[in-house]
Order: C-alpha cells, then structure tokens, then sequence
C-alpha cells in the first residue's frame, strides 16, 4: 500500500507541479499523467480511475486543474480519499486555484506541503491546521517575545528621555544655586555625598529598584572620566579677559553628555519607526504601551513615582498560565529644603504582596505607621535623582486576580468562514483601563466582516492582525464584545491575543496620603501613579 505521485495537472493532463514518492522517471510520471484525461468517463460520478496497474484518485480544483494523486490498487481508497482532499485544501490556502500561473510560481510550497502530508509514500498523521503553524513556521513563544522585545525598546527610550531631562534640571540646578559643577552620577556617585555631608546618605545610596536599561548603562561607560566634587564658590571674581571661567568645561561636558542623550533616543525612534511601528495603529499602541510621564514644570519639589509593571499569560481555555505584579515607589527630591522628608502612605494588600523597603528607610516604622522616612535622623535624600524606597510583588495562580479577563471563542462554520467573538470583563472595577486595544492575529490576506463591536477597530496588514481598541474600561463600561467573521477554518490561527493598555491607578491598592517634615509641617509634593503591561496575552 503505497502512494506512487502526486500532482496538479491541467485538464489535458500537464504537469503543473508533481512529486514522486517511489523511484520513476519523469517520462513515466508524464505518460500516466497525459493519458489520465483520456481514461475519464464523462458523466461519472465517482472520482477514481483503475487501470491493470494503478489507480488514479482525482478531484477537480478550480475551473481548469485537478489534484491527482497515482496509487497502486491495494490502496485503501477511502484513506486515499481523505489524502487527497487534505492536498486539495492545502493547496487552495497556498495559491490562487483558478490560476495555473500561480500555481507554477508557488510550485515549491505546494511541494513542501505535499512532503509534509506524505512521507515515503505513506500519509503522515496531519491536519490542515498543523500544516499550516508547519508552512508558516509560527510561533507563540517568538511572538510573545517579539511583544517583549518592542516594550524594553519602548522603556529605554522613555528612559533615555527622562534621563536627558534630568541632567537638564542638573545644570539649571547648578546655575541657580551658583554650583561649580553639577552632579551626573547616580544616586551612589560620591558628588551628592559630598554636597550633603559627610552625615547624610553620601555614596552608598543605591536604589534598589533600578530599571536602567542596558543602552544607559551602556551610555554611562562612554561618559567622560569623573571630574572632581563640586564645591561651593568661596570667593567671588570679577571677569577677565582672556580667562576661561571656572566651570566652563563643566558645562561643556553637561551639554555634550545632553546632546548624546537626545541622540540615542532620536536613533531609538527612528530604529521603531524602521520596524514597523509607524503603522496606523502605532501611535495608540505606544501610549498604552509606555508609562505615562509628567512634564518638569509640573513636578514640585517632592515628586512621588508610582510605577507597576504586570505580566498575565492566560491560556485560550481560560487557565492563567502566568501572573505577576512589579511595583516600586520612588522619589525625585529637587529642593535642598525638602531633602528630609516622610512620606505617608496608605495600603489595603488584599493580593499578598511581598513588600521591601529599601535598607536606608526604617522598616520598623513603616511596617507599624505606614510612614516612609530614612534610618538615619541626620540624613538626606539626594537632590534630583530617583530613589526607590519601597517595592512589592504579586505573584497569582487565580483567575479571578486577572485586572481584565480576554475570551475569544473562534469557530467554523462550516462555510469556508470562521465566525471570531472577542468579549471582554474588567474583574477590578477600581481600576480604569485607557487606550485599550486589543490585537487578534487574523490570517495574511483576509478581510475581516465586523458584524458587532463595542468601539472601533482596525486592520493592521503590517502586522497581520485586527486591532480592537477601547477608549476607556471602568466601572460604568466593564463589559464589552466584537464579533466577526473572516475566510478560513483554522481556529488556532487567531491567537494570541495580545492586550496592552494604561492605568492611572496601581494594581497593589497603595496611596501616599502626605509628605511632611520630621517636625509634621506638610510638603507640597506631585505624584504620577502608572500601570502598564510588560505581557498581557491570550495564548
């Protein structure tokens, strides 16, 4: 019981595309093929031709063309039967059936997936919908990473930007206060220790919850050679004349390390933009994305970050495969008046989260009055950096701890067409979800036929996939559903489903309630609070 060839040949019996599984020469596999259309009976009903030697299994695809698979007589003609139908399907979703052209210039697919279907003469156990994910050669783990790889490119822009800003206020913070050379290292750089005081935290201080990319580390090693302490000017002089001031190299290097800055996160724009992500959807895609930022005019001199970084992986069945919750807290200080500082929060941990204060902070009396001040009565917080002082951790295995549960429910109906319904819940109605968009991967070159949607859509080509894009998802809108229908009958072809979104309000439930002097006078102080989406997916 073998499988001799099989092909798609012309109705006067060409060989458009052939593949032998036995030892034949190619006249022989021409002759059986040219003499095919003349052993046909018109009228028959039934598709197969016998001969003294072979059988000929045939079905007509397009208007013109047959697949043709030549068997020996032993066959099981009912597996046969299915072999062939398999082909027949797998070659209308390679090429254009009604053209023998096509056909040509797709000949190596179409011959790919007929080695995938039979193997030395015997059928394979495959679907239609795994030689498909086989031709395609997709992965869900590759695009899950691909989503990874554009989020930490996004970040370290973001990042960059922030960074140039900072070392903006850096040298207006100079200049005002009359320093001789501002400070660019970090939080442990030995120049704040030495503006503060030998008492104060000094250049041990490290936040714990650094997230600066590899690029700005990367940056900071091409930096110039670290210059000496800055130091208040003594002694007041008047201008000469052909006498460098004192500090002009300073801010020279300040501004060369400014414009580097920029430049990177301009290349870092151009590189996205190169990649795609200047499509039509780009931009919605990217604020959902990156966090949201506060321009430096609005920071008051104790500014107060609240960032949280979540990962949900939930399985098409609606198991969650992975959950887990990054949040820190930090502070940008920008007023040498304000640089001791307690900051008050409250929390409700209905989540269990596993939460740190960094070692500088009194633990003790956080724990016991939820009040964040430093170990140390004499110390500072440096002035215009970013200090972590808190973060926490939720890690999850129930469903019900999901923020915003995704079901797609693809099914075929049986008409060459698969029908697609996308719901959506918000489980936490004390979060508000805005520029939602949700991206289902749809297959290359279908149209989609939206029937009903709850705000509106898009199909992205570039990406391959229709993007459903909410305003916003909140209490008073906490449910919501787009139902299509699009050629195919593959329902695994619609996943993942990748979601992406902002949030003004952390997943941890935690609000800093004041910021107040040790002696208890209030602080005016900002506060920026962000929930984004690192991996938010359906696989």
């Amino acid at each position: 019981m073998v499988i001799l060839a099989s092909s798609i040949c012309t109705k006067t019996g060409t060989a458009l595309v052939s593949r032998q599984f036995v030892e034949m020469p190619r006249t022989r596999i021409e002759g059986l093929l040219a003499s095919f259309p003349k052993l046909m009976v018109p009228g028959q009903q039934h598709t197969t031709i016998e001969t003294e030697t072979i059988r000929y299994v045939y079905q007509p695809i397009g208007e013109d063309m047959y697949a043709v698979l030549i068997t020996s007589r032993q066959n099981n003609i009912v597996q046969d039967m299915d072999t062939l139908h398999l082909i027949a399907r797998a070659v209308a979703d390679i090429c254009d059936v009604n053209d023998q052209q096509g056909v040509i210039l797709r000949g190596f697919d179409i011959l790919t997936a007929f080695e995938e279907i039979i193997s030395q003469g015997s059928r394979d156990k495959i679907d239609l919908a795994k030689l498909r994910t086989i031709m395609e050669m997709e992965s869900h783990e590759e695009k899950i990473q691909d989503i990874i790889d554009r989020n930490k490119e996004r970040e370290a822009k973001q990042e960059l930007k922030r960074k140039a800003k900072m070392f903006e206020e850096q040298r207006r913070l100079a200049t005002k206060h009359g320093l001789a050379e501002p400070s660019l290292g970090g939080i442990g750089s030995g120049s704040v220790g030495s503006i503060l005081g030998g008492g104060r935290m000094g250049g041990s201080y490290e936040p714990l919850l650094s997230r600066e990319p590899e690029t700005i580390r990367s940056f900071a090693s091409a930096s110039p050679a670290p210059m000496s302490s800055p130091s208040f000017a003594s002694n007041a002089r008047g201008m000469k004349l052909g006498r460098k001031p004192k500090g002009a190299d300073v801010m020279g290097a300040m501004r060369n390390e400014i414009d580097l800055s920029q430049n990177i996160a301009e290349q870092l724009t151009i590189s996205e933009q190169t990649h795609g992500y200047g499509s039509s959807v780009a931009a919605p895609v990217t604020a959902a994305v990156a966090a949201p930022t506060m321009a430096l005019a609005d920071m008051k001199a104790v500014h107060v970050q609240i960032e949280e970084h979540i990962t949900a992986i939930v399985n098409r069945d609606g198991g969650l495969e992975q959950m887990e919750v990054k949040g820190d807290l930090s502070l940008i200080v920008t007023d040498e008046a304000c640089s001791v500082v307690q900051v008050g929060v409250t929390t409700n941990d209905s989540h269990n989260a596993q939460i740190k204060t960094h070692p500088k902070i009194d633990k003790k009396k956080f724990q016991s009055n939820s009040v964040i001040s430093l170990k140390d009565a004499s110390g500072s917080f440096p002035l215009s950096q970013p200090i972590g002082v808190l973060k926490w951790r939720i890690v999850s295995t129930n469903e019900d701890d999901i923020p915003l549960t995704i079901n797609c429910w693809p099914s075929p109906n049986g008409n060459g067409a698969v029908d697609v319904n996308i719901e959506y819940e918000l489980n936490d109605t004390r979060l508000e979800l805005d520029n939602v968009i949700v991206s289902i991967p749809i297959p290359h070159g279908a149209q989609p036929s939206v029937s009903d949607v709850d705000g509106v859509y898009d199909v992205n080509r570039t990406r391959g996939t229709l993007d459903w894009e909410i305003q916003t998802i909140d209490d008073s809108n906490k449910n919501g559903s787009l139902d299509f229908s699009i050629p195919g009958n593959d329902a695994g072809a619609f996943f993942p489903v990748v979601v992406s979104f902002v949030c003004k309000r952390p997943y941890y439930d935690i609000a800093v309630t004041s910021v107040t002097t040790p002696d208890g006078q209030g602080v005016d102080f900002s506060q920026l609070v962000s929930l984004v989406p690192d991996q938010y997916a359906v696989i």
